[in-house]
């Protein structure tokens, strides 16, 4: 039986096949009007390194939370519309690059999908329909956000959810014309 064995090739055990990034990912710290803040840009990097469509979903979430992060809204659910992201300047993503880095942002919990009741489908006049999907922040990623609006109100000065005084401008702006003018120009006058 050992002659035998000597001529089987060695067989090893199978290894999981596992996703390999040649390049290390840095995110780009945010060009554009809006930066994620630093607590969820350095949670959502790592996350994102072992995928190769990483630069579109990076992206995406910051679109996303340009959008969505504000006070009020961190809570609420959002639909995200692939067709009308598609070839948008300001993301430069296509649909399937949309679809893709919605699929990963959701796969690390960054998106979550909101509950929702009901059919999957509404009716319209070509037939059924599906209906958007809803999605909401991850539940690790939702105080993040929290807090980073925390900041920034502490930063203003307290007003988180005051609203600023009113002050009427035409009190303020004297007339540019002279009076001597206004009664010439006036129809009462004439």
């Amino acid at each position: 039986m050992l002659a035998v064995q000597s001529r089987l090739p060695l067989v090893l055990p199978m290894q999981a096949r596992a996703r390999r990034v040649r390049r290390p990912f840095h995110p780009s710290q945010g060009e554009g009007p809006y930066r994620l803040p630093r607590e969820v840009r350095d949670r959502l990097a790592p996350a994102l390194a072992p995928f190769r469509n990483r630069e579109a979903a990076f992206s995406l979430a910051t679109f996303i939370a340009r959008f969505w992060s504000a006070p009020g809204r961190t809570v609420e659910g959002f639909v995200i519309d692939r067709r009308e992201l598609a070839d948008r300047e300001d993301l430069g993503l296509s649909e399937a690059k949309v679809r893709g880095a919605i699929r990963v942002l959701e796969e690390i919990g960054f998106l979550d999908r909101a509950v929702s009741s009901g059919s999957k489908y509404k009716a319209t006049e070509d037939g059924l329909r599906r209906k958007p999907i809803r999605f909401m922040f991850g539940s690790e990623y939702a105080p993040a956000f929290i807090k980073a609006n925390g900041r920034a109100a502490a930063a203003r000065g307290g007003r988180s959810g005051e609203r600023r005084a009113i002050i009427p401008t035409s009190a303020l702006r004297p007339s540019t014309t002279s009076p001597e003018a206004q009664k010439i120009n006036s129809p009462k006058c004439k």
